[in-house]
């Protein structure tokens, strides 16, 4: 519902342009950068980070010989999300061990979840927690057995991955090009086709079962993180590397 759309769009596209650089956070969004003018040798991508020292690797928040599985999401809930197919796909699950959803957040789509819980006779097995304090989310994820992206924006570099990654969870996520950017089926993740709710389910149902491949899943997203210093110090060593060079262009340029 944005007002005087083409004002803004003529506004972005406006700084974007006269910027000596633009740090996009996804290759997609690059793209998009670039095809509103801006000179590919000025676009630098430089995707969200996570702050490795909130996620210690000893950190560990699930109950021992706890019997079922805890499938979690952090974040704003929408509706776009698709968490009502998780939802009657629990209810649906008769084989396997039990499958509980764990929601830490809040957002628009909640009321109806809660609703189709309630219908679908899982209130046991559906969890909300509401929003969370920022220090609380490291142990929050720790407790969660798969942890799951449903859906994404096209051009997004969301933050549950990361966060997901640095606590070494195993990851359930959409195959498309901006999530590939960070994850790789069967050595970081599990992904789907996108809107494939079938798809989904399976995966999840795979690593319920399978707790050794939750656990190289989870060692092998947290090795990424590490190995591509996906981390906000990180980024902030890029992008002052970056200014600096600038600087010295600049600089050199006035001469």
């Amino acid at each position: 519902r944005l007002r005087l759309r083409r004002l803004a769009r003529w506004s972005e596209h406006a700084i974007w342009r006269r910027a000596d650089r633009v740090l996009p956070v996804t290759d997609v969004l690059a793209d998009l950068i670039a095809a509103a003018g801006v000179a590919r040798d000025r676009i630098t991508v430089v995707p969200n980070g996570i702050d490795l020292a909130a996620f210690p690797p000893d950190l560990d928040s699930r109950p021992a010989g706890r019997a079922e599985i805890v499938l979690g999401f952090v974040g704003f809930v929408r509706d776009w999300h698709g968490l009502d197919a998780v939802l009657r796909s629990i209810a649906a699950s008769r084989e396997g061990p039990r499958i509980a959803l764990q929601v830490v957040g809040e957002g628009p789509a909640l009321p109806g979840l809660a609703r189709l819980a309630a219908e679908l006779g899982i209130e046991g097995q559906v969890h909300f927690t509401g929003l969370a304090e920022r220090d609380r989310i490291p142990g929050l994820v720790a407790g969660f057995d798969i942890a799951l992206q449903p859906a994404a924006v096209g051009y997004a570099s969301p933050l549950k991955v990361f966060e997901y990654m640095a606590a070494g969870r195993a990851i359930v996520a959409p195959d498309q090009p901006n999530i590939r950017e960070v994850l790789a089926h069967e050595r970081t993740a599990l992904l789907f086709p996108p809107g494939d709710a079938a798809a989904m389910w399976a995966a999840v149902e795979r690593l319920a079962g399978d707790a050794a491949l939750r656990d190289a899943l989870g060692a092998g997203a947290r090795a990424e993180v590490i190995r591509r210093d996906l981390t906000w110090a990180g980024n902030a060593r890029r992008v002052a590397e970056m200014a600096g060079q600038v600087a010295m262009n600049n600089s050199g340029q006035r001469r």
